[in-house]
């Protein structure tokens, strides 16, 4: 009987759901007792691992909000720059290109104004899911802030960068957002940087990052004034290239 007893309370401690009590067991005052004991026990240890796991995916859910944008669900600004660093560190080591594409939307204040601050957000998440559905697996979208987003191409020299925007240019040009008045035609501008026209001397650090974004500016800046939804390149010590294409 001891050693049926204590066969019954392994499987009482460790099978899910625990047995049943046993017939000729439950005619033992002191068994029934350790029986209703293990039973209490293993509620409390249910309950602890639900409130874990509740904490986890709360934990999970503040990293996220913290990480990305609320609106669009693109990283946010502290994110990206967190992240391009530790993959432009990667490339560099590695011996292979990288680069950022800046992206804005044409006569977006436009928009709005026609349409409201509402369809405004509407095309804000319409750009998003439009890139981040053709995006590469180690590239990612960044919010820079406004209407204004920059890109990360992963292991891609400049040339592969521009074709990657010119892809984004002319998904979203022939894809218009679906507004209650009916569909809504919106272009972007695109400004191409490659750390390959970067001096990284000083080594890889947030002021390496900040100034070949502000390159992507500068490239971004000479598609608007060609008269926008194009893609330019930057290129250190000359003009910024416009891709043909975009013509």
């Amino acid at each position: 009987m001891a050693d049926k007893m204590l066969r019954y309370i392994l499987k009482l401690l460790k099978d899910d759901p625990p047995p049943e009590l046993d017939e000729k067991l439950s005619r033992i005052p002191e068994f029934c007792e350790i029986y209703s004991e293990i039973l209490s026990i293993r509620e409390i240890l249910s309950g602890m691992k639900s409130e874990e796991r509740i904490f986890k995916e709360r934990e999970t859910r503040l990293q996220y909000l913290a990480n990305h944008d609320s609106l669009t669900g693109a990283v946010n600004r502290r994110a990206f720059m967190e992240q391009a660093l530790i993959e432009i560190q990667n490339n560099i080591k590695n011996h292979t290109p990288c680069g950022v594409v800046m992206m804005d939307l044409d006569f977006f204040k436009k928009f709005n104004d026609t349409y409201g601050h509402i369809a405004g957000d509407k095309v804000l998440r319409h750009l998003v899911a439009l890139i981040s559905a053709s995006m590469r697996k180690n590239d990612f979208l960044g919010r820079y802030g406004g209407e204004e987003f920059l890109f990360f191409f992963d292991n891609a020299d400049k040339k592969t960068g521009v074709a990657i925007a010119e892809r984004f240019r002319r998904t979203l040009e022939s894809s218009p957002v679906q507004l209650e008045t009916g569909p809504a035609f919106i272009t972007a501008s695109f400004g191409v940087a490659s750390i390959e026209d970067e001096d990284v001397g000083d080594g890889v650090n947030e002021a390496f990052i900040e100034e070949l974004i502000n390159h992507a500016d500068q490239a971004l800046y000479q598609a608007k004034n060609l008269g926008r939804n194009k893609v330019v390149s930057f290129n250190r010590g000359g003009d910024a290239k416009i891709n043909l294409q975009s013509m």
